[in-house]
């Protein structure tokens, strides 16, 4: 109850009070005290209708405030579920937009005195490694210039005719046998890698040959050299 409702409930009953403990009738008293209640009354009815439009009021307000947290709750929830689905959008076209390698093949070659390179499977006769190699075609790639390293390394983990090093995207270095630009326009394309060798460096076993776009390992094959 209101501080105003009170007040005026308090005057009310004061004045009925009074008229209870006159001890002398005096009309002219009662009609002005009676006159008094009936203002009273009115004004106490106006203040209790007030006060129940005011708790109406304040009922449908709080109702409403309810109503707008639900919804921006629910609008944040909605926010972050967009922003994990967007950021995951973008990672797989980030990986869909990543170049791959479909048929990888290492050739052992040598040299024949006319200067012809025909192929061979020994260590000690293995003038150069011809790898052969497809990158596939990628819609959603981005046109332009790419970097295609080759690595080639012996059964120790040793580089074979290292040209350089570059970085990988973890901030690895890694040493190179051969670097060659492609401009790939999203079509397959066929590249042809031929790295020189000392067959005198070359010993019996298996070879590896990494294969690189960009600072990325798209690829592995290897050879088997007697």
């Amino acid at each position: 109850m209101s501080d105003e409702l009170i007040i005026e409930r308090d005057r009310i009953i004061a004045l009925r009070d009074s008229i209870k403990d006159l001890k002398v009738v005096n009309y002219s008293m009662l009609r002005r005290y009676k006159g008094e209640i009936s203002k009273l009354e009115v004004s106490n009815k106006k203040l209790f209708l007030l006060n129940e439009s005011l708790t109406s009021s304040n009922q449908l307000l709080t109702t409403n405030l309810d109503s707008a947290k639900v919804v921006i709750t629910r609008q944040i929830a909605k926010n972050d579920t967009l922003t994990t689905q967007n950021l995951t959008l973008a990672q797989k076209v980030a990986i869909g937009s990543e170049l791959k390698i479909s048929t990888a093949k290492v050739i052992a070659m040598k040299e024949r005195s006319s200067g012809k390179l025909v192929e061979t499977t020994r260590a000690n006769n293995t003038d150069a490694l011809r790898i052969n190699l497809t990158i596939v075609k990628n819609e959603i790639a981005e046109k332009g210039d790419r970097q295609v390293y080759i690595q080639i390394v012996n059964a120790q983990g040793k580089t074979m005719s290292p040209k350089g090093e570059f970085t990988l995207y973890n901030n690895t270095q890694v040493s190179y046998s051969d670097l060659s630009m492609v401009n790939y326009m999203n079509e397959a394309i066929d590249l042809i890698s031929l790295v020189e060798v000392n067959r005198d460096l070359l010993k019996a076993g298996v070879y590896t040959v990494n294969i690189y776009i960009e600072n990325k390992f798209v690829g592995a094959t290897k050879i088997t050299l007697k």
